[in-house]
């Protein structure tokens, strides 16, 4: 398996094919992985050991990795992008998990939503 790098806002993984390394973009308190950079770690051998989905305030879904061998939490980003991944529909993430990565596994949801309050 490639290494796994950490970088900062200022730095750049470049755009020049599949390089050894698949990078992680930290952005902190939170560390996000680009959707491309998933899948080549994967190709490279790595593997999934979790997956969370949730659910925010406006109703779409995020998609949270858990990669075997390395600590923490990642979330998915897109995938030429920094920006968070987001569904809207609960099924569609599911099925990102399972076409684009191959993941098999258990899948957590779990929701930021809050019930309305009684009128």
């Amino acid at each position: 398996v490639g290494d796994l790098h950490v970088m900062n806002d200022e730095q750049d993984a470049g755009d020049d094919g599949r390089s050894e390394e698949a990078w992680v973009i930290g952005a902190n308190p939170e560390l996000a992985i680009r959707a491309r950079n998933v899948s080549m770690y994967l190709e490279r051998g790595g593997a999934l050991k979790e997956v969370r989905l949730t659910e925010n305030e406006s109703k779409e879904w995020s998609v949270w990795l858990r990669l075997v061998g390395r600590p923490g939490e990642y979330r998915l980003s897109k995938f030429k992008s920094d920006e968070p991944k987001i569904y809207r529909d609960v099924g569609l993430a599911v099925a990102a998990c399972r076409d684009d990565f191959g993941y098999f596994g258990p899948i957590i949801l779990s929701t930021d939503r809050q019930p309305d309050a009684p009128a």
